[in-house]
């Protein structure tokens, strides 16, 4: 029984974080990731990593618009308590671009095109590690985002979605 209410309670957070993602108080998607304020870059970077690797693994996150946030995901997952997963993100960022990530996105993109075969080895190494969801990215991001509501409006509480 409990662990079936720590299950509904996570998919109401999911439902709230998707919800906000979709509204008018999130700046994923809508803005510029260089302009955002910190809390709006961390809401932004994680929800793209999560969107992307969980959808086409790491390659995927890297080939599309949301690599833009590669040179700040961990440090966004390190601000909501992932560490785990931050560890995660930066081995994926290092064998990705080993002498460092390319300086804009149109870059970390072109590269991303032309991963080798073993690049791809390893990351898919890499998003089976994430997708063992070593944090729980979902629980961590709601409180993260319930500490700023000057940011992000007052949340329903999960048992109230």
């Amino acid at each position: 029984m409990e662990l079936e209410l720590k299950s509904a309670n996570t998919m109401n957070k999911n439902s709230i974080l998707t919800n906000l993602s979709e509204s008018d108080k999130a700046r994923f998607g809508k803005q510029a990731f260089a302009t955002q304020s910190t809390p709006q870059q961390v809401f932004s970077s994680i929800w793209a990593l999560e969107s992307e690797v969980n959808n086409g693994g790491f390659s995927q996150y890297f080939l599309n618009e949301s690599c833009e946030t590669a040179t700040f995901v961990a440090e966004a997952l390190d601000t909501i308590g992932a560490p785990r997963t931050a560890d995660i993100c930066r081995r994926a960022i290092a064998a990705a671009f080993p002498t460092g990530v390319p300086s804009t996105p149109d870059a970390v993109s072109a590269a991303a095109a032309g991963f080798s075969g073993e690049v791809l080895e390893n990351l898919g190494t890499l998003d089976n590690e994430f997708l063992e969801y070593p944090n729980n990215l979902t629980d961590w991001l709601f409180a993260y985002v319930a500490k700023h509501p000057e940011e992000f409006g007052k949340l329903p509480k999960a048992d109230e979605a």
